[in-house]
């Protein structure tokens, strides 16, 4: 049986953060923080917290700038995004957690453990890039290119964007799934690009090297399919597991699956 997921607001260091939470803070398990991709927003999670939500408190803040969480007043590091993230969760006094982040979020999930290392006991990952120079350059121009702020653009930046998301479409991908990931890309596009730029001056490599904490990668066939395959060669303690053909959107497409791949991780 499904259970509903909530909103609401808490203080932050830049101000409201918006989450989503869903389960029962009160459960034998530990509780679940997860981190999401940018430019989108915690409800990423939602399937996912509906289907957990049975057995463990879970909960999604919205990274500062993204979705409903006021924004920082200049950029951030991946580490300046785990410490804000930390401020929270701190305040939210959750005692030993497991951590989820998704592209974005799974640095911001790396960093918030090295952070918290007494009160991370487990990690998993949705796309974990180890990129070569080479794919750090690709990747750092095709996205700062589908970020720019968009004053004075005769609409056609919408189709781009539709475009930019729906080519990692794979099986079981609705057109709904698609606008929902448009409509987070749309918001606060004057800073949209923060966590982006973020992103390629983190070291995902020796962030991953430095955790002993179990981890649990999850690749799917997306723009950073070879260089999460790569992650393997730097993990102390973690293993990939490749969902091949999914593209984006596995936890609205394989929500069962994974979560029970998260189950079986998280409480061995």
């Amino acid at each position: 049986m499904e259970t509903s997921v909530v909103r609401r607001y808490v203080r932050g260091p830049f101000g409201q953060v918006h989450l989503y939470e869903a389960g029962d803070r009160n459960s034998s398990h530990r509780p679940l923080v997860c981190f999401h991709q940018s430019p989108l927003s915690g409800r990423t999670f939602d399937a996912l917290m509906r289907v957990l939500a049975n057995e463990r408190y879970l909960v999604a803040p919205d990274t500062p700038g993204y979705g409903h969480s006021d924004a920082p007043p200049e950029p951030l590091s991946i580490a300046g995004y785990a410490e804000a993230h930390g401020a929270v969760i701190e305040a939210m006094d959750l005692g030993e957690i497991d951590v989820m982040g998704v592209h974005t979020g799974a640095r911001i999930a790396v960093e918030f453990t090295r952070q918290h290392s007494d009160q991370v006991k487990h990690v998993v990952l949705v796309g974990a890039a180890v990129y070569t120079e080479e794919e750090r350059a690709k990747q750092r121009a095709w996205t700062g290119a589908a970020l720019q702020p968009t004053e004075g653009s005769d609409g056609t930046h919408l189709k781009d964007l539709w475009t930019n998301w729906a080519q990692f479409r794979g099986p079981g991908v609705t057109d709904a799934m698609i606008e929902r990931y448009l409509s987070d890309s749309l918001r606060n596009r004057g800073n949209a690009a923060y966590a982006m730029k973020a992103v390629f001056s983190h070291d995902m490599a020796t962030a991953l090297a430095d955790l002993d904490q179990p981890i649990l990668v999850f690749n799917v066939q997306d723009d950073i399919y070879d260089a999460t395959a790569r992650s393997a060669e730097v993990m102390k303690n973690g293993r990939v597991v490749d969902l091949s053909p999914t593209g984006l959107w596995p936890l609205e497409t394989r929500t069962d699956e994974i979560a029970a791949l998260v189950r079986t991780h998280c409480d061995p």
